[in-house]
């Protein structure tokens, strides 16, 4: 441990902590875990982790298999620390994707998006496709609260994902140059630009938000939805409502939907079209109606003059 101490602090500029996981966390481990594994927990990045040292020769599948199972039952993301190995045994395990550090060596954590080799930190390419994660923490950033300044894990709380999602989403606004990471144990958000700037830099990265959209026939009580497509658009600018009722939902709703009322929701007809997102527009909102970029972005490909001078006025009000 005191060489992966060492190892973290020379690749990684942080000095971390590391500690032997506590007796009463090891309850309801298997038998063997004791046999072949030390573990260990510290912080990375503002995350625990939970460090498996293995102390034997293990075969790739044996050892994902276990990871597995020690991962599920203390709730931790797990990272094999090995002493060193053929190279083809590395390849092996980066083929089952297995994270793990061999001290001094290489480490690879697919988790925590990091792929460091023994010849040096491997470049990252800018990455084509915007996670929904990362839209949605822009998207709040611009418009609900600045996340300037403010470090990961809170982020997490605050845009309601898991910590590795928030890494990722992070990850891919640095890799394009959107924000800097600062700090060494904690990691704190830091922009680029500002909120006007970043807006014109990202907005051709991002993507429309409507995942899948189906008509529902009745009366819809649901006060969480809100309203979105032509009736949002009518609120934010002159453009005229219409009669059709549209309803921007979270991921999985349709589905909830058509489990509780299989014959009222359809493809084709219904008095309510209701929108699922890929992220939860109810984040960037606290109003009966969806944000203002989202909904832009859900238009911006429609040549309608009328939808187009619409879109102008929806952008022109939006407080920068």
């Amino acid at each position: 441990m005191k060489e992966l101490k060492k190892y973290f602090d020379n690749i990684l500029g942080v000095d971390v902590v590391i500690k032997p996981l506590q007796e009463d966390k090891m309850k309801g481990l298997p038998y063997f875990v004791k046999g072949i594994y030390n573990l260990f927990t510290t912080e990375l990045f503002g995350y625990e982790i939970l460090l498996v040292e293995v102390k034997e020769d293990i075969t790739a599948d044996r050892l994902r298999r276990q990871l597995d199972i020690i991962q599920t039952t203390i709730q931790l993301t797990a990272i094999a620390v090995l002493k060193p190995i053929e190279s083809y045994n590395r390849l092996r395990l980066i083929e089952k994707k297995i994270p793990f550090v061999i001290p001094g060596k290489q480490m690879y954590m697919p988790s925590l998006l990091i792929d460091l080799k023994e010849f040096g930190v491997t470049p990252k390419e800018k990455q084509e496709v915007m996670q929904p994660a990362a839209q949605l923490l822009l998207l709040f950033h611009l418009q609900v609260e600045s996340l300037e300044g403010m470090n990961l894990k809170t982020i997490a709380e605050k845009i309601d994902y898991n910590a590795t999602t928030v890494t990722r989403a992070v990850n891919y606004l640095s890799i394009n140059n959107l924000c800097k990471l600062q700090g060494t144990k904690d990691k704190f958000l830091n922009f680029s630009f500002t909120k006007k700037e970043l807006w014109r830099n990202v907005e051709p990265l991002m993507f429309n938000p409507i995942k899948k959209t189906k008509y529902y026939a009745g009366i819809l009580k649901d006060n969480h939805l809100q309203k979105s497509n032509i009736n949002a658009l009518s609120n934010y600018s002159d453009l005229n409502p219409t009669a059709m009722e549209f309803y921007a939902a979270k991921p999985g709703y349709i589905q909830l939907l058509k489990d509780e009322n299989p014959d009222k929701i359809g493809q084709m007809e219904g008095n309510i079209c209701i929108e699922e997102w890929k992220y939860d527009p109810a984040k960037l909102s606290h109003t009966k109606f969806v944000d203002r970029l989202s909904l832009y972005l859900c238009f911006r490909e429609n040549k309608n003059e009328r939808i187009e001078n619409a879109l102008e006025q929806l952008i022109d009000k939006v407080e920068w």
